[in-house]
């Protein structure tokens, strides 16, 4: 009886430590799930980067914003961009300018008001190019008049690729019929009598359609009005026809802002000076920004500093 008793509390001891070791199992692995879902790995396969550090490429096209719909994004965006503190300028260096001559485009009007001070602050020639239809494409208008700055229209071209919305027959496309194209474009340049000259918004498809081209430039030659290419695409007839047509032209040579820090806007003003330098003169399109314009603001000095003369896109057109 006594061994059958000694047997029996050993069988309990085995059953006890196997319940143990179960309960020390689930617990383990309890914790190395838990660990897996709050702090995940930051390895990656060796010539890969964490996904944190990987940044889209960037392309030399301009801002594609949507228009008119987009009133209240953008308004939130100025308003974040003015909350950021802007730092203070810093020496870029010497470029000899020579007087070679430098031209400023800022596209992308008519959302706000609010960065039309600048047009004040910047004593220099400048143009502001104006979209369209939006809620203060006239106000806009009325500024640059006020602060002696040139007006252009905006003109909204198709692109390649774009997956903005835009109101119906906003947009001048290439299957458009020359009535509709005809009608567009007479409205929109009505919208703003005071303006002197026009440059694409978008404009990567239209620009390089010869027939859609020339319905607008026949539109746009008989009110002496000048057409600058933002060369968003490589394959633009613009140059070629506006010469066949003898209509003043123009090219971008430089886009400030696609990276919208002020290093990267600094660094495009080098790349300006440079181009500048080489040529004689150089055309630049910047965003309407708060960043962009407060750049400018503090930069320009330096442009002219260097030798540089800051003049009207339509001088320099006029007296290359």
């Amino acid at each position: 009886m006594a061994k059958r008793k000694t047997t029996s509390k050993k069988n309990d001891t085995q059953v006890a430590a196997i319940i143990a070791g179960l309960f020390a199992a689930v617990v383990i692995l309890f914790l190395i799930f838990s660990k897996a879902h709050q702090e995940p790995s930051m390895e990656t396969a060796p010539g890969e980067q964490p996904l944190s550090s990987v940044q889209a490429p960037q392309e030399e096209v301009p801002n594609e914003m949507p228009a008119a719909v987009t009133h209240h994004h953008m308004i939130a965006a100025y308003q974040q961009e003015q909350q950021e503190e802007t730092p203070n300028p810093q020496p870029i260096g010497n470029i000899s300018g020579s007087g070679a001559k430098i031209a400023f485009i800022i596209d992308d009007w008519g959302q706000t008001i609010a960065n039309c001070r600048y047009l004040k602050e910047i004593p220099e020639p400048m143009a502001v190019s104006i979209l369209p239809g939006l809620r203060h494409t006239k106000d806009v208008a009325n500024c640059a008049r006020e602060y002696n700055k040139v007006a252009m229209l905006h003109l909204p071209l198709e692109a390649l690729h774009n997956g903005d919305f835009y109101p119906p027959d906003y947009i001048i496309k290439t299957n458009m019929p020359p009535s509709l194209v005809n009608k567009i474009v007479e409205e929109d340049l009505d919208q703003l009598p005071s303006i002197e000259g026009v440059n694409n918004h978008m404009g990567s498809k239209a620009t390089a359609d010869r027939p859609l081209m020339t319905l607008i430039f026949r539109k746009i030659k008989p009110r002496g009005l000048f057409f600058v290419d933002s060369m968003t695409s490589p394959h633009s007839i613009s140059a070629k026809l506006a010469g066949e047509m003898g209509l003043a032209y123009g090219r971008r040579d430089v886009f400030l802002d696609n990276i919208n820090t002020r290093e990267a806007i600094v660094k495009q003003l080098v790349a300006l000076a440079r181009v500048a330098r080489r040529h004689g003169y150089a055309v630049a399109i910047g965003h309407d920004r708060h960043l962009t314009m407060q750049v400018l603001k503090d930069e320009i000095p330096w442009l002219e500093h260097q030798g540089f003369q800051i003049v009207s896109i339509k001088e320099l057109l006029h007296n290359r």
